[in-house]
């Protein structure tokens, strides 16, 4: 079995703490041959051929250990797992037309290229608006204002952004405003996302890792510092796992067929509170920690189960 990740470049990971990383250790347990390429190292060409430059990975252990680079037809792979980190930018949008052309059935990617490239993870949640906060998709800053005028305090967010990058709590007598809507939007060219603030993230932000539309039985609660109202682990949250309870089920069992109908396997979902905040599809994190602290091989059970 030989399985490609594509990935950001190696010495861009956190070996430690990296969720591709724990699924490629899992691989080589298992004695699956693994690849890694990046983004850029994937072609396509007149007559459909898509040709990968790739490297063979030998061992990972406080560094990634690989063969000189190589390449060959994409069909040379079993598994194709697309671990790019966002944001979703013109080169992640290519990568997801030429993958497109890989017709073999024999051939599994996850998640599926089309999939990723319509599914935006902060827009896709509007489509369940029972499951989440009031919220509002706009450029314009009269709406925004007139929003926050209403809910008195209001979470901004960039679409295409990762681990708390670029979001803002504000107020409607926030002075600074103005600024950050021109830092957010620029001159109108960026839509933004606003929800009113739910109180509860003062308890939490649960990382929910869904396989085909099924979860592990724990989440990962991300705490927020005191001095901040992002949970995220980059922003010095603080991780703890917790299992799976009746709300979040209801809320997964809702998303469950628009996941399994766009056939995206493995996903990681964010709730607070009893809101849904996001559908995480492109590189989703949280597994490490998820397995250190139940001391289950959850790696395992989501390259077995990703078939």
């Amino acid at each position: 079995m030989n399985y490609l990740f594509i990935i950001d470049p190696t010495n861009s990971l956190v070996l430690y703490k990296d969720t591709t990383v724990i699924l490629m250790k899992e691989c080589l347990r298992q004695n699956i041959n693994i690849f890694y390429s990046t983004i850029d190292a994937i072609s396509i060409d007149s007559k459909m051929n898509i040709e990968v430059e790739y490297h063979k990975i030998k061992s990972i252990n406080e560094s990634i250990t690989s063969n000189n680079m190589t390449k060959s037809n994409i069909q040379y792979f079993n598994k194709i797992f697309i671990r790019k980190d966002p944001p979703f930018d013109t080169s992640y949008l290519n990568l997801t037309y030429i993958l497109d052309h890989l017709k073999s059935n024999d051939i599994k990617i996850f998640n599926n290229p089309s999939s990723i490239r319509s599914h935006n993870e902060k827009l896709s949640i509007l489509q369940f608006n029972d499951l989440i906060t009031p919220s509002l998709v706009t450029s314009s800053f009269s709406a925004i204002k007139e929003f926050i005028s209403k809910y008195k305090k209001v979470i901004l967010k960039p679409l295409d952004g990762m681990a708390g990058n670029g979001i803002f709590m504000v107020t409607n007598k926030d002075k600074n405003l103005n600024a950050i809507l021109e830092t957010m939007i620029n001159d109108s060219h960026h839509l933004i996302m606003a929800q009113k603030f739910i109180p509860e993230i003062s308890e939490g932000d649960t990382r929910i890792i869904l396989i085909n539309g099924e979860p592990l039985p724990y989440g990962l609660t991300r705490i927020p510092k005191s001095d901040e109202i992002r949970a995220n682990l980059a922003k010095g949250g603080s991780g703890i796992i917790r299992k799976i309870n009746k709300n979040d089920k209801v809320i997964i069992n809702r998303i469950k067929p628009y996941l399994l109908e766009k056939n995206l396997n493995f996903v990681g979902i964010d709730i607070i509170g009893s809101y849904l905040t996001e559908i995480n599809v492109t590189s989703p994190t949280g597994l490490v920690e998820i397995q250190d602290q139940s001391n289950i091989n959850y790696a395992e059970f989501v390259i077995n189960a990703l078939q």
